[in-house]
């Protein structure tokens, strides 16, 4: 599998060949994106045209950089219940760790709700910028961590 390379992507496909986790769901993508390989999860996106395949698809695409894609495959993603449901879990999350008004900053959260568009355009200046270090590249990072998080839930739920 592209990308299962190093040590750490040989591991994670042995771990999900032995596990009751099919090598081609969502739950597989989401693993590969927490270890920060992006291809194996690419390629298990990019053929799913469910709500959930296109929102990973664009969590793909923020990832490689790609920032307009990656809003183009958030925009893709119109089930408003669905997208209501991990704004809601995202938002909790952020307020429980202390990162709302970071986000409200951001503009990431909008009157009480998690935009996943704006959180691009949050990595995308920092990207472009020297924030280096800074107190909003580490909320951008932990911010992408508890929506993996609440992904993970809706997901593993569904």
């Amino acid at each position: 599998m592209p990308g299962a390379t190093s040590q750490e992507g040989a591991d994670l496909a042995r771990l999900i060949a032995g596990s009751e986790v099919p090598a081609d769901s969502l739950i597989a993508a989401l693993l590969w994106l927490r270890v920060g390989i992006i291809e194996p999860a690419h390629e298990i996106v990019q053929d799913d045209s469910t709500q959930s395949g296109s929102y990973l698809h664009g969590v793909v695409h923020r990832l490689e950089g790609d920032y307009w894609n990656a809003k183009y495959w958030f925009r893709h993603a119109k089930d408003q219940r669905w997208m209501q449901l991990l704004s809601n879990a995202v938002v909790h999350r952020v307020a429980q760790e202390g990162l709302s008004d970071v986000a409200t900053k951001l503009k990431v959260l909008q009157q009480g709700v998690y935009l996943p568009t704006e959180f691009v355009s949050a990595h995308e200046h920092l990207s472009s910028s020297s924030h280096s270090g800074s107190e909003h590249e580490e909320a951008v990072g932990r911010i992408a961590y508890l929506e993996w998080e609440c992904l993970c839930e809706l997901i593993g739920n569904a």
